[in-house]
């Protein structure tokens, strides 16, 4: 029986991201010991009197019909893997953060749509506001990315406030599996000095830390020529070349002392990274 507050949020709309979102945490709870929680919004008024009438009540049967149908059968496999079905209604955003809050989650995961269609669906319209403001982490999934274990966490680490932030939230994340590994990864532009002594300063700082957690690590800076690749393309590449499972990064811009780390680094790497990303706004 997993411990209480190891719950998982999964919003559904059996859409084609949803069903990912569902492969996903179904790879996590293989991992880690978890309860799946599942979330069915009807975006509607708080107080239509629709939600009065029979036609509630066969809506809500169809749901679970539908839940039955597709969502169990894809966790079939996993043996006895405890979860639940809520369903509610009123704005999907709203209700996501509070059942969040509500179960204590310690993950949300998310389907999104690929940067061309991203306002086009029920999910995808709210996953980068979930993103940017949900306290607990999100793990999203994009057209391209697909996750087979949830083992190797790629962890950016610049000369940000919020780096200490993110590594604390990167160890709570490995303390459910001791094979856990988190891999620090440091990116520089045309061979500076001065930014690398820095950065290899923090990253001796990075790995006192993690060796104190007695957490599993590697930690590496990439030296790399100006105008060739984006920092997202970079980290990108990066957890694909040493097969990585999830980028974890903050929400908000990653602010440095160095002008090339580019704004809104989390959903460049979302719309193009084969790895899927895990978000966590700072708190």
């Amino acid at each position: 029986m997993p411990h209480p507050t190891n719950n998982i949020l999964i919003p559904i709309d059996f859409s084609e991201q949803s069903f990912r979102a569902v492969k996903y945490a179904a790879v996590v709870a293989q991992s880690i010991s978890v309860r799946l929680n599942f979330l069915y919004v009807f975006e509607v008024g708080e107080t239509s009197p629709a939600f009065r009438t029979k036609q509630h009540q066969t809506a809500m049967n169809q749901v679970h019909k539908k839940f039955k149908s597709s969502i169990i059968t894809l966790l079939e496999n996993l043996g006895n893997i405890n979860q639940e079905l809520f369903i509610e209604q009123g704005k999907v955003y709203d209700r996501i953060l509070e059942k969040a809050a509500s179960l204590n989650a310690i993950m949300i995961i998310m389907g999104c749509n690929s940067a061309d269609d991203f306002k086009n669906r029920f999910l995808g319209s709210n996953t980068l506001r979930i993103m940017r403001s949900s306290p607990v982490p999100v793990l999203a999934s994009n057209h391209y990315s697909t996750l087979v274990k949830f083992k190797n966490i790629i962890l950016p680490v610049d000369l940000s406030k919020d780096a200490k932030d993110k590594l604390n939230r990167a160890l709570a994340m490995a303390k459910f599996n001791p094979e856990i590994i988190i891999h620090i990864v440091s990116v520089v532009f045309d061979a500076d000095e001065f930014l690398i002594n820095r950065l290899g300063q923090q990253l001796v700082e990075v790995k006192r830390v993690i060796e104190n957690s007695k957490v599993k690590h590697t930690a590496e800076i990439i030296k790399c020529a100006l105008g060739y690749e984006s920092l997202g393309e970079i980290i990108s590449d990066y957890a694909r070349k040493i097969d990585g499972d999830v980028i974890m990064l903050m929400t908000q811009q990653e602010i440095s002392n160095t002008p090339y780390f580019v704004s809104s680094l989390a959903q460049e790497i979302i719309n193009i990274s084969e790895v899927p990303v895990m978000t966590i706004a700072p708190i």
